[in-house]
């Protein structure tokens, strides 16, 4: 990952197959409590789950994997929990077909885009948007995320200018991102509601 560093913001198949290996590497350390930014939490009066992830920064999803959590209201006062601060952002490329994931200037993963629907050309722009929604489904059906099912279910991410990230068989609107459905899971995995998303068509 450290000799692929100075390659992964090139334009070309270079960069991008940097990218992708770097992803490989790197989000099975970002998930794992051996990461080197990895934390233990003790659980105090008043604290929830959702209190915990925003307090920390680090999302609920994460908690609940590092921690073995099925059940968020399961916690307990003095618990001891593992953390990972995460300040990530997600970059979206629609005319390379790739979604990336960024720690600060650190790669941390990679994905391809396998087919979207047509982006109004009024959408076709660079911007800043932010995750609005976490949405679960089984069988096409809705899953609620306090539901204990939530965890098993397929994921799709709504972004705050309509835009849906999801995979071959949920998710409806007007831009659908189509990815493999295991990495629109995991790429919901490490994102909370809020963070930032940049839709770049252009290099300024």
């Amino acid at each position: 990952v450290l000799l692929l560093q100075p390659f992964v913001t090139d334009e070309g198949i270079a960069g991008r197959e940097a990218r992708q290996i770097c992803g490989r590497v790197n989000v099975p350390r970002y998930l794992s409590r051996l990461h080197p930014g990895a934390v233990v939490y003790t659980v105090r009066p008043g604290d929830n789950m959702a209190r915990i992830a925003a307090q920390q920064k680090c999302p609920q999803d994460v908690i609940m994997l590092l921690n073995g959590i099925v059940e968020p209201s399961s916690l307990r006062i003095g618990q001891k929990i593992v953390v990972v601060p995460m300040r990530l952002r997600v970059e979206i490329r629609p005319q390379q077909r790739e979604i990336s994931v960024w720690d600060e200037q650190q790669l941390v993963a990679d994905y391809p885009i396998l087919n979207m629907d047509e982006i109004p050309a009024a959408q076709r722009k660079n911007e800043v948007t932010s995750v609005a929604a976490r949405e679960g489904y089984i069988d096409g059906l809705a899953v609620l995320p306090r539901s204990p099912q939530y965890a098993a279910s397929e994921r799709v991410l709504v972004l705050a200018n309509g835009i849906v990230i999801a995979g071959e068989k949920n998710g409806h609107g007007a831009s659908v991102l189509r990815m493999e459905q295991k990495d629109v899971n995991e790429l919901s995995l490490m994102l909370g509601l809020g963070n930032e998303v940049k839709i770049i068509y252009a290099h300024r």
